[in-house]
């Protein structure tokens, strides 16, 4: 039996990247120099980031003048103004914004090594902001917008069309190798308890598995089998980025077997906004969910299934 493997390698000598780099030549001159090139089906990962930087998607917060919206927002939840402008100059909704006082400092203070450092942060940021963008893509961090491993007051927004700059990405690698490759975007986003990396763009790889449906090893059909295989992907090329001083943007995933697929992306399979039958959905699941709560905490639930 041959063992199933996969690897994942993080390119330790991608330079810093700024405006106008060719970041697939970058890419294959570190992997040539690193793992001895790329190969047939690599899944090449490349943070947002890099991608940002080399599109120029950069702004410096002091040309960010705040207006009277973002003003009215900062003063009543504390969120930097700037910040919140920038959000808006994107094209971004706010649809929440989660204070981080209370329970949530609770939790990162538990996770932080640092309690004083941890603290200071708290208190500059104050809150998150759960968007909606121009595209209808949601992001529970801030819009994307990213003041991490920068020089102190510039912040990178997420790139221009995540799906499109991977496929000009793969198709540039593709001609340098000879070989069939993928190409994910990969940025951070908050969940329960913590944060992940997800898939924002894609080119040459199925991001979502169509096996719902299919028989498990008893011979009954499986309830499940949609798996988010980009986000997965990203999740895995996470452990070799590093969140902090790593300096690795560029992961290679080899010996996965994905399905290859020449449209999709990771743009057609995410939740665009508050739809119809998103809105359906949510109700139907506050009605449902209703009935395990005692009684007082079913009626407010069947009360908040009205306005949605």
């Amino acid at each position: 039996m041959t063992m199933k493997k996969i690897e994942v390698f993080g390119l330790q000598t991608i330079p810093k990247i700024k405006q106008g780099d060719n970041l697939a030549e970058i890419v294959y001159a570190c992997a040539e120099q690193e793992i001895a090139g790329l190969q047939k089906n690599d899944i090449v990962v490349l943070t947002s980031k890099i991608v940002s930087k080399a599109q120029g998607r950069m702004r410096r917060m002091a040309d960010v003048v705040p207006g009277e919206k973002a003003l009215y927002i900062s003063n009543k939840t504390g969120k930097d103004a700037q910040w919140l402008q920038m959000i808006f100059d994107e094209g971004n909704e706010i649809l929440a914004i989660m204070p981080l006082k209370g329970i949530i400092e609770k939790h990162i203070l538990g996770a932080s090594e640092n309690a004083a450092v941890t603290t200071e942060l708290i208190e500059h940021e104050q809150a998150l902001c759960i968007t909606m963008g121009k595209d209808g893509r949601l992001h529970t961090c801030d819009a994307g917008i990213d003041g991490s491993n920068h020089e102190k007051g510039v912040v990178s927004l997420l790139p221009e069309d995540p799906d499109q700059a991977a496929k000009d990405i793969r198709e540039q690698l593709q001609k340098l190798t000879g070989k069939k490759l993928a190409v994910i975007l990969a940025d951070t986003e908050m969940i329960p308890f913590g944060t992940m990396d997800f898939a924002i763009g894609s080119s040459g790889i199925d991001p979502v598995s169509k096996q719902f449906g299919q028989k498990d090893i008893f011979d009954k059909p499986k309830f499940g089998g949609i798996d988010l295989i980009g986000h997965e992907l990203c999740s895995a090329s996470a452990l070799v980025f590093g969140q902090t001083g790593e300096g690795i943007p560029v992961a290679v995933i080899r010996g996965y077997e994905y399905k290859i697929n020449e449209s999709a992306n990771v743009g057609d399979t995410m939740l665009h906004g508050f739809s119809e039958g998103a809105n359906l959905a949510i109700k139907q699941t506050l009605i449902a969910t209703s009935w395990a709560k005692p009684f007082f905490k079913r009626l407010l639930m069947r009360i908040a299934a009205w306005f949605v």
